[in-house]
């Protein structure tokens, strides 16, 4: 939470504002950012994705600065040990290896009620998975010709049918993927179909496969 603290005082952005997340065409990172404010703390009402790319906004006449700015952050240049303007929490909605193991460990003892765990993955997904992980694909929840533009709600929880989840389950859902980008359209869709994700059955495991893959000591499953 330093980390995100000392970045948006580097920003100049406040707890107050009105944050709106945007992205020129092909982007995929817009749900990620997205994701980040609501889990470090900033209120979710005030935490918006424009559906789009930023040349969609200026193709319709929307105002557009062009000249040059310097608001890159490094993390190496920012201090993280004094106070901040900006007040941050520790993240929320997440879960950790631990805890996805806890959740194989539920599924045996009761499958009915252990959590569900979702991966948005592409062709990787069948080269090696989490077991029990229900396969709904990123590219399926974005409009096919625009990766920042997700589908109506009506087409989402067609997808999530499909694949068997019951988007409004008491259960609890965990999603992961390859390293944690893609897995936040997950939970976008999720709360466009209704779902509340902010009540804490709705995780995001941010090691993903990038952790739970290469240790040799978690458990594994392929698709034929």
């Amino acid at each position: 939470k330093e980390l995100f603290a000392a970045t948006m005082d580097a920003l100049s952005i406040t707890n107050n504002d009105h944050i709106i997340i945007y992205g020129k065409g092909g982007c995929i990172f817009t749900p990620r950012t997205w994701f980040l404010f609501r889990s470090l703390g900033h209120d979710p009402s005030k935490v918006h994705l424009m559906q789009g790319s930023l040349e969609d906004y200026i193709k319709e006449g929307g105002d557009a600065d062009y000249e040059h700015t310097d608001d890159l952050v490094e993390a190496k240049t920012l201090d993280l040990d004094g106070e901040f303007s900006y007040k941050a929490r520790d993240a929320m909605f997440v879960v950790d290896m631990d805890g996805m193991k806890e959740a194989l460990e539920d599924e045996e003892k009761d499958p009915l009620t252990s959590p569900l765990i979702l991966d948005p993955r592409g062709t990787t997904f069948a080269n090696g998975h989490i077991p029990g992980a229900i396969h709904v694909r990123y590219a399926s929840i974005h409009k096919p010709d625009d990766t920042l533009q997700i589908k109506s709600r009506e087409e989402l929880e067609e997808i999530f049918q499909t694949a068997g989840v019951d988007v409004q389950t008491d259960r609890q859902i965990l999603c992961t993927c390859g390293t944690g980008v893609s897995v936040c359209h997950l939970v976008l869709a999720l709360e466009e179909c209704g779902r509340n994700v902010m009540d804490g059955k709705t995780l995001i495991y941010d090691g993903s496969w990038a952790e739970w893959g290469f240790d040799p000591d978690t458990p594994k499953a392929v698709s034929k």
